[in-house]
């Protein structure tokens, strides 16, 4: 209520009691009350529009109170799944934040260590400085790298968080785990080494099959003209060792050569069932050998060369069939997984070794007599530019399994 009202209220009150006459008391309290009913019409109305405003603002409030808690799970989500470690402790040496991936990386239950102190748990220098000194000097090393009982290299980046209150004030370290990254760059780096001794092996293959030719020819002529029988037999004999060098030196050639890849979407039901019908024509394939093939009835369509596809399945079958001289059962099956599909050729062969499986691949490796360790690996290369694994499991005496995972996409 105004201060001109309340005096003009007063005055009508006065006026009222100061009056003798009846009538003109009456009317001056009349006029009082009308007065104190208008502005009391006039609060009520302002009440109204008060509470509305408030109404308003509580629903503001509301809102804000919503989004912030939004924000806030969101952040912590963000926090707990992002590939990156973050771990921070605040200036009282205790753990504060400590997300799923530093749990990971470290191999330590996040649970077990917030709130705790963190000299209770790691040693001062865990991190690649002293985290001692961090806390109490400000002293620290922004970038640090550490290995882990689980033989995980880890780069640690570190920031000092002191502005704003003391309890928000800290360490924030950021984990990387470099371990996969050093793997592929090594594996990077020896693919360079293969690359560049594939050129050369190229190159002395080249140089070598030039005088190999002169050398077949002069024993042709050599066999045709001698007479003396002995002669002749030697002769033949630096011709077909001729012929066995040229045949190494093309599959070396052959190896050395990237592959040429004509990837074109295929059903590998159809195309395993037609490698069955082949392989049960072929007067190659041993009689004393049964065939089992399990194939899946869906259609499992694959982004693959069809002629180097079987050329690696033959391969991996006539080695089968090579480790079973005195008869056997060979299983084929065709499965499909989520992204991939799975090919498994098995055999009840003789089996080899456990060493002797981890280098099955290897160029030149081979348990034959006669062989010369190529067709493996040209199988390995040709799986794996179809983006697929190659694996092996095999024990002596019992038989030898292939499994081959293929990506139905590119």
């Amino acid at each position: 209520m105004s201060d001109s009202l309340t005096d003009e209220l007063n005055s009508c009150v006065s006026d009222a009691f100061e009056s003798e006459d009846l009538n003109e008391s009456m009317q001056h309290l009349a006029k009082a009350f009308q007065l104190f009913s208008d502005e009391s019409k006039k609060l009520k109305g302002e009440s109204k529009e008060l509470a509305r405003e408030v109404s308003i603002l509580r629903k503001r409030l509301e809102d804000k109170k919503n989004e912030l808690l939004l924000v806030s799970t969101y952040l912590t989500q963000l926090l707990k799944n992002i590939n990156e470690g973050i771990v921070y402790i605040n200036m009282e040496g205790k753990f504060i934040s400590f997300n799923r991936s530093a749990e990971k990386l470290l191999g330590i239950d996040s649970q077990r260590l917030l709130l705790q102190q963190y000299s209770n748990h790691f040693p001062d220098d865990f991190f690649g400085f002293s985290m001692r000194d961090a806390l109490n000097f400000g002293l620290k090393q922004s970038l640090s790298y550490i290995s882990t009982s689980k033989r995980r290299e880890i780069e640690v980046k570190t920031h000092l968080l002191l502005e704003g209150p003391k309890e928000y004030q800290g360490v924030l370290l950021f984990l990387n785990d470099l371990t996969d990254i050093q793997e592929l760059t090594e594996i990077a780096n020896r693919n360079e080494r293969l690359k560049e001794l594939g050129q050369m092996t190229s190159s002395v293959a080249h140089e070598i099959k030039n005088p190999l030719g002169g050398i077949r020819g002069y024993a042709m002529l050599l066999e045709k003209d001698l007479d003396d029988p002995s002669q002749k037999e030697m002769a033949k004999s630096i011709k077909q060792g001729t012929k066995t060098l040229d045949r190494l030196l093309s599959k070396i050639l052959s190896y050395a050569r990237p592959v040429q890849m004509k990837a074109v979407s295929h059903d590998l039901a159809p195309f395993m069932r037609s490698l069955l019908k082949f392989i049960k024509v072929d007067p190659a394939t041993p009689k004393n050998v049964t065939i089992d093939m399990h194939i899946s009835d869906e259609p499992l369509m694959a982004p693959v060369d069809t002629e180097l596809l079987r050329q690696a399945f033959l391969n991996l079958i006539m080695n089968a069939f090579q480790a079973m001289e005195s008869g056997g059962k060979l299983m084929i099956s065709l499965m499909k997984r989520s992204n991939s599909c799975l090919i498994t050729i098995s055999d009840t062969g003789c089996g080899i070794e456990e060493e002797d499986a981890k280098k099955i691949f290897s160029p030149f490796f081979t348990t034959k007599e006669k062989g010369h360790g190529l067709g493996l690996t040209e199988t390995h290369k040709i799986i794996k530019a179809h983006f697929g694994e190659i694996d092996i499991r095999s024990e002596k005496g019992r038989g030898t399994t292939f499994t081959i995972t293929l990506p139905l996409k590119r």
